[in-house]
């Protein structure tokens, strides 16, 4: 077969594919009216800006963790904790910028945290605590890795995803080279003790086939031959990946038809085997961050078809609370390795997503200026019953 033939043809094939998904984002309202959101927080007088929430449900309650400060990357962001309506800030003990919070239940039955430090994506650290009140209260932070400078390892965007029957946790990573020639590369981490200790596998990324940096901040779910890893990138689409040994290691990264921005994704599996990625649609590298829409695929992220929009810009979730929505004025990032400068004017961003027995649960970032929570009931995303 000829290969350059049959790439051409497969990047026909998944440019339709994300097409379609770009226009049946803009019109699809079916299962919208089910959905209920509601601030977690919003324009609070502590900070400036807020971003990269996570999501936990313990016993039936979330629990939202976020960073917040003057804006991504200065030194004043912290790490803020919701639960039951009370907030509370993570300690540290590093006066530095802090970055990317994860939430994930761990194979201990622990709630754990995992989030990022540093002046500099180039430069994180990664730290992690544990909690055995449901995120309450914290254990003193400890660094993943000791003595690790990569960039960062574990978990950068999405929790781990524990194997059927454990007790291997995979954690779906990736490192950032900023400069003249940016370079972006995909990793899971794997512990098979509990997360005491990690071997970082990496994706493969045929980097000299791609117009921009790379791909990063995978999402991870057990498909139905293995793991498998949707990722953020810089190409317009997003990027898939799979493993046949559990996790150890991973096919060369290739393009899907799901249209991606270079903003970070989330994909959980649903009950019945079906996979939910929420995204913006758009499919050029720093696109637009509006709308936020679910995809959906029956083929473990081979293809996609559309799903709910979660937040347009056009919602009201709160009356009290108004919406900047001019599209033009303020409106745009700018990328380097101390993080985004961006107003947030009409930015819906950044999704985490737990399934529960009944919703889909998700929260995202509203213009920067607040954390939403958003409940999703999954049979407007499982497939109808005749």
């Amino acid at each position: 077969m000829d290969h350059d033939h049959a790439s051409s043809n497969d990047a026909t094939g998944t440019h339709r594919e994300a097409a379609g998904i770009q226009r049946e984002a803009a019109r699809i309202r079916g299962g919208d009216a089910g959905i209920r959101r509601e601030f977690v927080t919003v324009d609070d007088p502590r900070w400036t800006q807020c971003h990269a929430s996570t999501l936990a449900v313990v016993d039936g309650v979330p629990v939202v963790a976020w960073f917040a400060g003057t804006r991504e990357g200065t030194p004043d962001n912290r790490i803020r904790v919701a639960r039951d309506g009370r907030m509370s800030t993570l300690d540290t003990g590093r006066a530095v910028a802090h970055w990317n919070p994860v939430l994930a239940a761990g194979p201990d039955g622990a709630l754990w945290m995992f989030c990022k430090a540093g002046a500099r994506i180039s430069e994180w650290v990664t730290l992690v605590t544990r909690s055995y009140d449901g995120g309450a209260t914290w254990e003193p932070v400890r660094e993943l890795v000791p003595g690790d400078r990569s960039g960062g390892r574990g978990p950068v965007k999405n929790p781990p995803l524990l194997a059927p029957g454990g007790p291997r946790w995979l954690a779906p990573g990736s490192t950032e080279e900023w400069g003249e020639r940016p370079r972006w590369d995909p990793f899971v981490d794997v512990s098979d003790d509990g997360g005491l200790s990690w071997t970082r596998s990496p994706i493969p990324v045929e980097h000299a086939a791609l117009t921009g940096a790379g791909h990063i901040q995978p999402a991870l779910w057990w498909g139905a031959d293995g793991p498998v890893a949707l990722m953020r990138s810089t190409e317009g689409r997003a990027y898939r990946s799979v493993s046949s040994d559990g996790g150890r290691t991973w096919t060369p990264a290739e393009p899907t038809g799901l249209p991606n921005n270079n903003s970070g994704l989330t994909a959980v599996a649903l009950p019945s085997g079906r996979v939910a990625c929420v995204h913006n649609p758009a499919a050029e590298s720093w696109g637009s961050r509006c709308p936020l829409v679910v995809s959906l695929s029956d083929d473990d992220g081979l293809t996609w078809h559309a799903g709910p929009i979660v937040d347009d810009g056009a919602v009201s979730i709160d009356p009290a609370v108004p919406r900047l929505l001019n599209p033009i004025t303020g409106t745009g990032f700018e990328p380097g390795d101390a993080g985004v400068v961006t107003s947030g004017v009409a930015e819906y961003s950044y999704p985490a997503a737990v399934v529960t027995s009944d919703h889909l649960f998700v929260t995202y970032t509203w213009q920067r200026r607040g954390i939403v929570l958003a409940r999703l009931p999954l049979a407007d995303l499982e497939p109808k019953t005749p």
